[in-house]
């Protein structure tokens, strides 16, 4: 369990080139809003405060959340986590819990289960259908050297982060246990993905 006096920062990603939707996908219309605005509803209904990591213009205004750009552009998911580190350690904050924005129906429980899983890990990482699922994950200060060296490093992938830094998995089944990973973990990168998307939350309650 974390620790009752752990501060999180809830953090929603939404850089990126987006090349495979065709357009900026933060601000991109999903169920009558903005995608990135689905992360900060599920990151606040979790019990954080929010922000978002994304050089995207007028993402403020349309947000009403704090949002700051990449402190190095070009660095790809790692730069964003990076950049939300050093924000959650201004703020005095001991992580950060990262949300890609192109996981819009990512549930509160879900959220609520990875920041409540171990209160020593240095970074929580859920396992969905296609494995790890380091872009809705929990990562504490401790990251932050880590995160650091591979910036400069071949290797800037969040999964081989997550492995270096000794993360804890949250295993398949205990991930269904509070929410459908098919749902949780769908990843809209192309229209098509938004529409299926949209379809899966028309159905639900």
């Amino acid at each position: 369990m974390r620790h009752a006096t752990e501060r999180i920062f809830g953090i929603v990603l939404a850089g990126g080139e987006s090349r495979r939707f065709g357009q900026a996908k933060a601000l991109a219309t999903f169920g009558g809003a903005p995608m990135v605005s689905w992360g900060v509803r599920a990151l606040r209904a979790a019990g954080l405060a929010v922000g978002v990591v994304s050089g995207e213009g007028g993402a403020e205004a349309a947000l009403g959340v704090p949002v700051r750009p990449d402190l190095e552009a070009g660095l790809g998911p790692i730069g964003g986590l990076w950049t939300a580190l050093q924000w959650a350690e201004e703020r005095e904050d001991d992580g950060v819990l990262l949300l890609g924005c192109d996981l819009p129906l990512m549930s509160e429980a879900m959220l609520r289960t990875v920041l409540g899983w171990s209160a020593r890990a240095a970074a929580v990482v859920p396992m969905g259908p296609e494995g790890p699922e380091p872009l809705c994950a929990l990562y504490r200060a401790a990251c932050a050297s880590e995160v650091e060296h591979r910036l400069r490093s071949k290797d800037r992938s969040l999964r081989g982060l997550a492995k270096a830094v000794g993360a804890v998995f949250i295993g398949e089944e205990a991930v269904a246990e509070v929410s459908d990973p098919r749902v949780s973990f769908l990843n809209v990168n192309t229209v098509e993905d938004r529409d299926r998307a949209e379809t899966l939350l028309d159905s639900q309650p």
